[in-house]
């Protein structure tokens, strides 16, 4: 990233308006412009170039099973409210499914009822009945068999061909009954609960099918999720790579919209990996978008990236920091992805000791001034601070009003 740095550090320099190696000017009489040194405030701000994005971008996307074909688009780059509509996507060939599955779920439920309330109840009835005349046949019978065995014992009236007869049917009465008991109990026990499961298993089924076909008619319309501003994806579209037009189809959970919040904007920043120690967090921003000179943002450092990466197009040895900044106030002509340049507080002092940059000269990498005396000029060597675009901070070889030559 290119980036311009609005401070000066105090090494690089070379030896000004002399010739020779390691030499410093003699003094010559005064002349020229001169400044006082005066205290007052220093402020630096390092400038990086940035991108303006909003803070939270809700992604939007098909939730329809199934390709979905668009009818009805909000404009691109229309500013929407929470509720309002995004895009409606086809729902006729859904409507006529639900049409079918509220039939099939009618039917099925009105089925599972008179199961439950009707079919069953009566087959346990019948089972009922048919229990009790057997157990009042083979009763009788059984009364029956004792009395001819009385007779054949006492007045031998009755023969054991009879006898044996009378028990062959006893026996095959109790069978009778053995079965209809074990009919009753299997189905009590096995088949009315299989047949309500069963029932209640297809109405289970059918309900969910409805509830999903009601779900998909809903995802046929989409509506803002929040307040942001509708920026379209480009999607490749058979064989075009574009934004979406009504007629197109969509594929399930593919977004192709973006809408961002611009009521909550950040910037994003790269800086050099030299200048990290100028960036610190909550150090006060403004911001300057390329497209609007006449417009300043102020906003503070909410991140400064803990790993350094490199960037595409920069040398590998080259690393970067990724700082977010975040900002006070927003504008109505901000866009999702405008370049910005980003002025960041590096530094302040509000009692600085300050001399002019012109006032300054270099021997050997290593500053000094000029100072007027009398009739005369001295070369006074400086320890230097900080600077800015117009001032030095003075920290060693300077006093209050001493007046320094100015080039």
């Amino acid at each position: 990233m290119k980036h311009r740095l609005i401070i000066t550090f105090l090494l690089i320099g070379g030896c000004l308006s002399y010739t020779g190696i390691g030499c410093v000017p003699s003094p010559t009489p005064a002349q020229g412009k001169t400044s006082n040194v005066a205290k007052g405030p220093l402020t630096v701000f390092s400038v990086y170039e940035g991108k303006i994005e909003a803070r939270r971008d809700v992604l939007i996307m098909s939730g329809f099973r199934g390709n979905a074909t668009v009818i009805e688009l909000a404009s691109d780059g229309a500013k929407v409210s929470k509720g309002d509509l995004l895009v409606r996507f086809d729902s006729s060939a859904i409507e006529r499914d639900i049409l079918k599955l509220e039939r099939s779920y009618t039917l099925s439920k009105a089925e599972l009822e008179g199961l439950e309330h009707a079919r069953l109840p009566l087959e346990i009835r019948d089972l009922e009945v048919r229990l009790m005349k057997a157990r009042t046949s083979i009763n009788a019978e059984e009364q029956y068999l004792d009395a001819l065995i009385q007779l054949h014992s006492k007045e031998d009236l009755i023969s054991e061909q009879e006898i044996e007869q009378q028990k062959m049917k006893v026996a095959e009465l109790s069978t009778q009954l053995k079965t209809l008991e074990m009919q009753m109990n299997l189905t009590k026990e096995y088949l009315h609960p299989s047949a309500l499961k069963h029932g209640q298993s297809n109405l289970s089924s059918l309900e969910q099918e409805l509830k999903l076909a009601r779900e998909q008619l809903e995802s046929c319309v989409v509506r803002a999720p929040s307040d942001g501003t509708v920026i379209y994806k480009p999607l490749h579209i058979g064989t075009e790579f574009r934004t979406i037009r009504i007629g197109d189809s969509i594929f399930p959970n593919q977004t192709f919209m973006i809408l961002p919040d611009m009521s909550d904007m950040v910037v994003h920043c790269d800086i050099p990996e030299s200048e990290l120690s100028l960036v610190q967090k909550g150090k006060d921003s403004f911001i300057y978008p390329i497209s609007y000179p006449d417009m300043r943002l102020r906003g503070a450092v909410e991140e400064v990236g803990s790993m350094a990466q490199n960037k595409p197009g920069q040398p590998m040895w080259q690393k970067f920091f990724h700082v977010v900044i975040g900002l006070k106030e927003g504008d109505s002509r901000l866009k999702p992805g405008m370049s910005v340049t980003a002025h960041i507080l590096s530094y302040h002092n509000p009692n600085a000791i300050l001399i002019p940059r012109a006032a300054v000269r270099w021997d050997a990498g290593k500053p000094f001034v000029r100072l007027l005396k009398d009739s005369s000029q001295e070369t006074r060597w400086l320890k230097l601070g900080m600077a800015n675009e117009g001032n030095y901070e003075v920290i060693e070889g300077l006093k209050l009003g001493e007046a320094v030559l100015v080039e």
